[in-house]
């Protein structure tokens, strides 16, 4: 069985480009062994995530997340079966770096730059909807 949980979070300390790209590295390492795949969007000093994959892995990543001291406020907000994988691997969108960064770091996306968006089987679910309302919103004093 699959589950999807979609979870936000708030940085305990500021990311730069440096932070963000090893933090990607090592997620992508770690869920690429256990089978997990999803989009995590960062700005403003936030997180939200989309894990996806078989459920004792998503739920063993989750538990992961909620205890690094990198971040906290973590709050599940969708957790839900699906029969399929939504997105084919890891991807991470992050504003603030520039094309050529962008191009160079593989897994990053351009999502939260508005010029991306999500596959037509995809787009009317309620996590599709809460990825887009983090991409869409100024969340520094939400």
């Amino acid at each position: 069985m699959l589950v999807s949980i979609v979870y936000m979070s708030r940085a305990v300390e500021p990311f730069d480009d440096a932070a963000m790209t090893e933090l990607l590295r090592g997620s992508r390492f770690r869920n690429e062994a256990l089978g997990v795949s999803g989009l995590l969007v960062a700005k403003d000093g936030r997180f939200m995530q989309l894990l996806e994959g078989p459920a004792i892995s998503v739920d063993d990543r989750f538990t992961a997340i909620a205890q690094d001291p990198r971040h906290h406020e973590v709050t599940s907000l969708i957790r839900e079966d699906i029969e399929r994988r939504r997105f084919d691997g890891w991807s991470m969108a992050y504003r603030g770096l520039d094309d050529a960064d962008l191009a160079a770091e593989d897994g990053f996306s351009p999502f939260l730059s508005g010029t991306s968006d999500f596959p037509r089987s995809f787009d009317r679910t309620s996590a599709a909807w809460l990825l887009k309302w983090f991409r869409d919103r100024e969340l520094r004093d939400v």
